[in-house]
């Protein structure tokens, strides 16, 4: 099930419920004003069929506090048919992201890959559809235009996989930090060798 959502509540936290274990359980705060290249005036807007491309870069990421993304290249495209109480977008996502490596927590670039449709009303009144994978928004009477920045964060969010591990090279082997790996199997061992000489029943073996 998809959320629908007003314009207001949109800008500022992360509403979407399609995979919760990839967002913050506190929401991340948007500042708009830094990212006012991501919106759609469309109060102007002719209706009928637009296109609209934008680039997400580092410098995005860096106004959502608690992002798992420190750096990243994304190209944005979207194909926009207006009418007139309503807009569907047609959204693709293709680039890379930076994220840390579950596995020995050096980071590497993901691969983003991401297609969506999100339909704004002008009027209000969608609701959500179960049984459908597509985005609702609701906008507010009096609201001309539409930001896309928190949607284009979420839906990156939500296009990486739920365990970040550097990808294996062409032989299958794995591209991890090796030096880090050994670190951490080492930490491990002695963490495991403290617990079994802590338990009472290690105590037991010696009576």
């Amino acid at each position: 099930m998809r959320a629908f959502i007003s314009f207001t509540l949109f800008n500022k936290f992360c509403t979407f419920p399609k995979k919760p274990y990839l967002c913050p359980l506190y929401l991340p705060y948007c500042e708009v004003d830094a990212l006012n290249a991501y919106t759609i005036s469309y109060a102007d807007l002719p209706q009928g069929a637009h296109e609209f491309e934008f680039h997400v870069d580092s410098a995005f990421f860096k106004h959502f506090e608690g992002s798992e993304i420190s750096e990243g290249d994304v190209g944005v495209y979207i194909d926009v048919e207006k009418s007139s109480t309503f807009m569907t977008l047609e959204c693709s996502m293709d680039g890379e992201v930076k994220v840390v490596c579950d596995r020995c927590l050096d980071e590497y670039f993901e691969p983003v890959e991401f297609d969506g449709k999100l339909t704004v009303s002008f009027i209000g009144g969608l609701e959500d559809d179960e049984n459908s994978e597509d985005e609702v928004m609701n906008m507010e009477q009096g609201d001309t235009e539409v930001n896309l920045a928190q949607y284009i964060y979420e839906s990156i969010c939500l296009s990486l996989p739920m365990q970040h591990f550097h990808p294996d090279d062409e032989e299958g082997n794995s591209t991890c930090n090796e030096e880090m790996l050994a670190k951490l199997n080492e930490l491990q061992a002695q963490a495991q060798q403290t617990k079994e000489e802590s338990s009472p029943w290690n105590k037991l073996k010696n009576l």
